[in-house]
């Protein structure tokens, strides 16, 4: 369990600040002389990539709990055969939980499941800060700003 609370720990404090990297550029971009349109396009896709590179990391995060640390697996509800899941099943199931979506057709076991659930309630303070931003700039106020 320590292994995986490490783990976890690690994922959180390095997407975090992915993430308001990602948002400082963001805004960078945003500022009242330019077209609103412009300033949302920016910060659109700013954020969907920091998101995707964000579930990305915690796919490798899975990965390796799994196939170096063995403190959990993932299996497929829809196979019973026990067949290995390839990486992109790990980051399948890290976009769905990143955004709590939570499919349910692949199931984390062990520690995992303690990732897992950190993986959800994080993407949930992410995915709410990146709304607030958007709000911000479709506001026309400049983030970050004194």
């Amino acid at each position: 369990m320590i292994l995986a609370i490490v783990l976890t720990a690690l994922l959180i404090a390095v997407s975090t600040a992915i993430h308001y990297r990602a948002l400082r550029f963001a805004s960078y971009f945003v500022t009242p002389s330019r077209h609103a349109g412009h300033c949302l396009a920016v910060t659109v896709v700013v954020i969907v990539l920091a998101h995707t590179f964000e579930a990305l990391l915690y796919a490798v995060g899975f990965w390796t709990a799994v196939h170096n640390l063995q403190i959990g697996d993932l299996v497929s509800s829809a196979s019973s055969d026990g067949a290995t899941l390839a990486f992109m099943d790990y980051y399948y199931f890290s976009l769905v939980n990143f955004t709590t979506l939570g499919r349910g057709d692949l199931m984390p076991a062990g520690h995992l499941r303690f990732m897992t659930a950190m993986e959800a309630f994080h993407g949930f303070l992410l995915i709410t800060a990146s709304g607030t931003f958007v709000l911000q700039v479709m506001g026309g106020k400049e983030p970050f700003a004194s």
